[in-house]
């Protein structure tokens, strides 16, 4: 097992948020200008109070069939297995915007609800190309697989402490675990990327 490794965004330029992600969310086929607008300004907010943190490790890990030995523990999960088929290593991540962006959503749903509700699907699509951003940062030597996040398929979310707890997210970047098993900040990604 590696060191854990640690990102820090300064400069959010890099990180595109996709519009068609934030309808998808806001279950909205089309826009009207008004509407773009608005987005648009949300986003400004968003993109003010975001501080897009992660931190990493490589590891290697034991499969056998559709269970594999991690350093966090043992996981049960064919979906992810055939995700990891081939590989022998892995990338263990855990990205947040911070607790600042769920003040500013707490913050608007008391003044606007429907400006909470887009600036909640803005971060959520933030959070999304922050992943993309370390794909890419972990990727430019390796030949990476897709990344895989607790609750996908069957990959149960319970794993999710475990993650957190060996990358040591809560004292490195603020992440803790809620007993529902969701993670605050909201705005938080745990994930696994096979080293082909």
């Amino acid at each position: 097992m590696s060191e854990i490794s640690f990102i820090f965004l300064q400069d959010l330029k890099c990180l595109k948020v996709n519009y068609n992600e934030v309808k998808r969310y806001l279950k909205i086929n089309g826009c009207t200008e008004a509407l773009d607008e608005i987005m648009l300004e949300c986003e400004k907010e968003v993109y003010k109070f975001a501080s897009p943190k992660a931190v990493y490790l490589e590891t290697r890990f034991e499969a056998y069939d559709s269970t594999m030995d991690f350093c966090f523990g043992t996981v049960k999960s064919e979906n992810l297995s055939k995700n990891l088929y081939g590989c022998k290593k892995a990338y263990i991540f855990c990205a947040t915007l911070g607790a600042e962006i769920d003040r500013l959503i707490k913050r608007y749903s008391q003044i606007e609800p429907s400006k909470a509700l887009i600036i909640d699907s803005i971060s959520s699509a933030l959070v999304e190309s922050f992943c993309d951003y370390i794909n890419d940062y972990m990727g430019k030597e390796k030949s990476l697989c897709p990344r895989f996040s607790c609750g996908y398929g069957d990959f149960s979310i319970e794993h999710q402490g475990a993650i957190l707890n060996v990358l040591d997210a809560s004292r490195k970047i603020g992440v803790s675990l809620m007993e529902s098993h969701m993670m605050t900040p909201s705005k938080t990604v745990t994930a696994i990327v096979g080293i082909k």
